[in-house]
């Protein structure tokens, strides 16, 4: 069975037991994410197809795929398109009005993201069954099984890995075109952050295509020209609106401490802070700013980027926030430890450079 013929089978199933079953990516549901939580439902279909099979949920609303157009490039090619899978409103639809209990499953983070699955889980209602994630170990669910967290390039390389040693002789050629996308990506075609995960699902990926593409190291090989055009797509923001941006790869976190909640909103960004002020102005900015606090509840709203200066060819990465609090206008004091080099551009936002390039993003997101 093909991937898009397992969601159009699961689809008429969707919502109509009495326990919802999801898995289900992070918030700011990158390729990784995406892809990780596909293929772990198509998987656990094939080792369990006596079972309710887990409905593949990307953590944002439908609309907000189209931000994603290295995503919809690698989905389509495979026939899959949004009504495949399961957004914030279909969760919403199926469990608003009902005591309906959810069994999660997490890949690619390894606690709670977003408002909607938060307020279920305060509720009593999720019940956290499995974690598969290559970021920090936030010490949570601990009853999950598997609960596999370590570091590593691509989430995707390590779900597969999970399933094909349960399945090895049961691989198909189609899952693994689809698991190239995110490999690829998160590695920068292999060259990057690779790590043993990743060594092995690759060298799985070649054997198994061993007979559909030749040239694996090949200049100008299939792989290379896949990676390509993937990130080409992910760089495209053409026609996006300021608000697009901060969208397209965000999340959002609220920090209490001594009794007082903070709420943060995150916005990673592929270019830097002057090509923003650049290509929006400055009224469309602070408009954005002002508008995006005021819809999802922040207090603060953190930018980071991350590009290679084309004069160059040097990996910068910047910091930035804004917020309309008098109280958090002295939080780059408490970002030292990123190594900041003092380059301020000014304005309401508050910009600065990061000399060491190679501090975790969880770093940058928790003042």
């Amino acid at each position: 069975m093909s991937i898009k013929a397992f969601l159009e089978q699961i689809k008429p199933l969707a919502g109509r037991s009495q326990i919802l079953r999801f898995v289900t990516g992070n918030q700011s549901a990158d390729m990784d994410s995406v892809v990780s939580a596909i293929v772990y439902a198509f998987f656990y279909n094939k080792q369990y197809p006596d079972h309710q099979p887990y409905l593949p949920l990307v953590n944002i609303p439908r609309d907000e795929l189209r931000l994603r157009r290295d995503i919809e490039l690698l989905l389509n090619s495979h026939g899959i398109e949004d009504k495949h899978l399961y957004f914030l409103e279909d969760l919403k639809a199926y469990s608003d009005g009902n005591s309906k209990k959810v069994d999660l499953i997490l890949v690619d983070h390894c606690n709670l993201q977003g408002e909607e699955l938060i307020h279920l889980y305060k509720a009593g209602r999720i019940d956290v069954k499995a974690i598969i994630d290559h970021h920090a170990d936030e010490d949570a669910f601990h009853q999950a099984d598997p609960r596999i967290i370590h570091s590593n390039g691509s989430c995707s390389s390590m779900v597969f890995n999970y399933w094909s040693e349960k399945q090895p002789e049961s691989v198909s050629n189609e899952a693994v075109r689809l698991l190239l996308g995110p490999l690829l990506i998160d590695t920068t075609n292999m060259s990057h952050k690779v790590e043993g995960d990743d060594e092995k699902a690759f060298a799985a990926y070649k054997k198994s295509l061993s007979g559909d593409i030749q040239a694996f190291d090949a200049a100008n090989s299939p792989i290379d020209a896949l990676f390509k055009q993937l990130k080409k797509a992910k760089k495209d923001l053409d026609g996006y609106s300021f608000y697009d941006i901060l969208r397209k790869d965000y999340k959002q976190f609220t920090f209490t401490n001594h009794g007082e909640s903070v709420n943060v909103g995150f916005s990673s960004l592929a270019k830097s802070i002057k090509w923003i002020t650049t290509k929006y102005t400055a009224d469309e900015i602070v408009k954005t700013l002002d508008d995006i606090e005021s819809k999802f509840g922040l207090d603060i709203v953190i930018i980071t980027t991350s590009y290679t200066k084309k004069e160059n060819d040097e990996y910068t990465r910047e910091f930035a926030f804004s917020t309309k609090q008098s109280k958090f206008q002295s939080l780059p004091k408490f970002a030292d430890s990123l190594e900041l080099n003092g380059d301020v551009y000014g304005g309401d936002a508050v910009t600065q450079e990061i000399d060491n390039v190679n501090k975790q993003r969880s770093k940058l997101c928790r003042p």
